[in-house]
Formats: C-alpha cells, structure tokens, sequence
C-alpha cells in the first residue's frame, strides 16, 4: 500500500506562522518533550496532551512489529483528546469551533490512511509520523491555545487564571519575530 501524498500533506504542509509560533522547521523535527512551555493552563487539556505527546513518541519510537498496534492506541488518544476539546467547544459555544473540528477530522483522517500503510509498509507510515510533533506544535499554538483563552475567559472552574492568554501572546511575538 502506497501513502497518500495529499494525506502527508495534512502533516507538512509548509507551516504557517500561526501554526509553529514561530518554531523553525529544524526546532520542530527534534523530539518534542513536554514543557511548561506547551501547558495552556487549562488542567484537562494540558493532561490530555501530556499524555498524546507521550503516545506521539511511544510510536514514531515503535519498531515495526508493533507499528500497527500503536498507532492504533495512538488514534483512540487522539480521538479522546479531541473529543474533550470539542465538548470544552460546545460548552462556550465557541465561536470558531468549525474550524477547530476540521483540524481534528484531517488528523484522524491522516492517522487512519497510516494504520494500513504500516501493516505493509512501516517506512512509508514513517513519513507521516515523523511529522507528528510538528503538528502537534502547530495544532496546540494555532487552535488549542485560543480556546484556552476562551475558557479562561469564561472564569471555567479548570481554568488557571492568564497562563493561555500570556501564553498566546508569547506565540504571537514569535510569529512577529519570525517576519522580520
């Protein structure tokens, strides 16, 4: 089974700066580990990715006897993070949440085209998961720490009073940075 070209697309795209915050592509292809620097202070969402980068590298690190299995384990992961995030979305009627639910919809679509390819061919599900990391850069800057502000702003019980919102900032600066 051959990867699908416009699938690989969904994961490396050229990035965007809104997408990378401003992370350069060398910065964003070495092993991402979890920082208080990729926390949006809002406790469920940080939790969830704490636990979707663990499986992130638990499979781009799986030998290809297990591929399969783990990107199997790493799609119920993601499809859990995502289903907490949309619910957070429809609690505050959040106003772009159409967008953010296509962007979880092309990663599940992604990861889903891999689980076959890597039965037959680990290396080609290889060139998809390698890029993991840098969408999960991209997906935690551009989408998940606006709703973090979002549910900041809306004094949310889980919420850590202006960590989002600084945090945002800080993404923003980047991208200024980046541009010059």
């Amino acid at each position: 089974m051959q990867v699908n070209p416009q699938l690989i697309c969904v994961m490396d795209s050229p990035p965007s700066p809104s997408e990378t915050g401003g992370i350069d592509k060398e910065t964003a292809m070495q092993r991402l580990e979890w920082s208080p620097l990729l926390e949006t202070g809002v406790a469920e969402m940080d939790a969830s990715h704490r636990s979707l980068l663990q499986a992130i590298h638990a499979t781009i690190d799986a030998d290809d006897s297990s591929l399969s299995i783990r990107i199997a384990e790493l799609l119920n992961i993601l499809a859990l993070d995502f289903a907490e995030e949309e619910a957070l979305m429809d609690q505050l009627y959040y106003p772009t949440d159409h967008e953010h639910r296509a962007a979880h919809r092309r990663a599940l679509a992604a990861l889903q085209h891999a689980l076959p390819v890597a039965q037959e061919n680990p290396a080609g599900a290889r060139i998809l998961l390698e890029r993991l990391p840098r969408w999960f850069l991209g997906h935690l800057s551009a989408m998940d720490l606006p709703l973090a502000v979002a549910v900041e702003n809306t004094s949310h019980p889980h919420s850590q009073p202006s960590r989002a919102k600084l945090r945002q900032q800080l993404s923003q600066l980047l991208q200024e940075q980046r541009s010059i």
